[in-house]
């Protein structure tokens, strides 16, 4: 039996009840704010804020250095806070390290796979086209820096080519990265499939979830991935804090990415021995009210059910599609399919510029973005120099849609 529409979305009157940005828009320019563009950034809920506030107003002091009070009450917090973290993917504690966010954590995991497996010519590197720039661009440079090939999966339509990923992954490969989910086309990857192989031919599995984690349900140990992250501020979560997963046997045989204080067991003229994991990848001054607000988004998110979640933005997938499709001369470039979507609508509007697109929206109190996404390789595979994208979260109904609609049309009429 099919659920009815009621059970499948979320109250989002309710929910925008905790979102003062839209209180705030409507003061300070007269309208409504029509926020289709959380595959950038989401919105931030004033319970998370105040969580981070609750730090900085009553137990501000740095973690795992001071005896005193606060140092003990921020230290919990913190680390409380990486308990939540990894239980919300299905990790343990000690394989969740905090970072500044996915670029971050990309870039780390080349700074120690490089010297941990000690890559050289003939070796191969493997990617997608459908990788953001933050994932793509550091590989593509490690594979420069050591003589590595540096390949890349294709897509088929809107889905990776498995079976030419199958061709792709053999002996000499070393690393798979690929994402869970495209931050231009929605889809839902078969993540699973690909790790299966790469994990037969002995490479490194690394999994981009930026755009599935507090959208989708996501479990490491389900994926059987060697590494995973993600960033808090696409998940409720304030910016500047992320966080890479890394497989207990693999984490301990790493060494530090970045070095300083916080990391170090002992230090002498002569050597410097490193702490246990996680705290060995994470040096000097973390971001410690991040932390404290990521888990509390993550807390957020799991009051309403990451399963409701992915449901109501399943929803808005069908409909925005539904709605959009009988536009003239609008093609849509996404997954069509709800149930294989992390709710991302991308379309092209034939003649008009992706940008004079989201500039004209704009002036209607729609946001949405234009242009490549930090997705190039993927623009040149789907024929344009960039595309118009919506995407959906806790926060949007069918009246932002409704709304977004109405926009389009006004725009084609306008910009020509």
């Amino acid at each position: 039996m099919i659920e009815s529409i009621a059970t499948i979305m979320l109250n989002t009157q309710t929910i925008r009840k905790d979102f003062p940005i839209f209180d705030t828009y409507r003061e300070m320019y007269a309208k409504e704010l029509v926020f289709l563009d959380s595959a950038a950034s989401s919105q931030t809920p004033r319970q998370v804020v105040e969580a981070m506030n609750k730090y900085y107003f009553g137990y501000r002091s740095n973690v795992h250095r001071s005896p005193y009070t606060l140092g003990v009450e921020a230290t919990e917090a913190y680390e409380s806070a990486r308990i939540v973290v990894a239980k919300f993917i299905g990790a343990e504690k000690w394989e969740s390290i905090f970072t500044s966010g996915a670029t971050m954590s990309s870039n780390m995991l080349v700074a120690v796979l490089e010297r941990y497996l000690k890559l050289s010519v003939g070796d191969e590197i493997l990617a997608s086209v459908a990788d953001h720039h933050s994932n793509f661009v550091p590989f593509q440079e490690l594979a420069v820096r050591t003589g590595a090939i540096f390949r890349v999966i294709p897509i088929s339509d809107t889905d990776l080519d498995y079976e030419n990923a199958g061709k792709l992954i053999n002996s000499r490969t070393k690393i798979v990265t690929i994402p869970f989910a495209s931050n231009v086309l929605g889809t839902i990857y078969d993540v699973k499939r690909v790790i299966k192989i790469a994990k037969e031919a002995g490479a490194v599995t690394i999994v981009d979830a930026t755009k599935a984690v507090g959208h989708i349900p996501v479990n490491v140990c389900d994926l059987d991935c060697d590494f995973l992250f993600f960033s808090g501020h696409k998940m409720l979560g304030p910016t500047g804090i992320g966080v890479l997963y890394g497989r207990e046997e693999l984490l301990t045989q790493l060494p530090p990415a970045f070095f300083g204080g916080g990391i170090v067991e002992s230090v002498s003229e002569k050597e410097t021995t490193y702490r246990d994991i996680p705290m060995r990848f994470e040096p000097g001054t973390p971001n410690i009210a991040g932390a404290i607000g990521l888990s509390r988004a993550i807390k957020y998110i799991e009051d309403l059910g990451i399963d409701s979640v992915a449901r109501h933005s399943e929803e808005l997938v069908r409909y925005s599609i539904e709605r959009l499709s009988r536009i003239d001369n609008l093609k849509i470039l996404s997954e069509k399919d709800e149930r294989r979507n992390t709710g991302v609508v991308s379309f092209d509007l034939e003649g008009i510029d992706s940008h004079d697109v989201a500039e004209f929206l704009d002036r209607e109190g729609i946001a949405i973005r234009g242009g490549h996404h930090c997705a190039m390789p993927l623009m040149r595979y789907l024929g344009v120099k960039g595309v118009c994208r919506a995407s959906f979260y806790i926060y949007n109904s069918k009246a932002d849609i409704d709304n977004l609609v109405l926009g389009i049309e006004r725009a084609k009429k306008i910009i020509r």
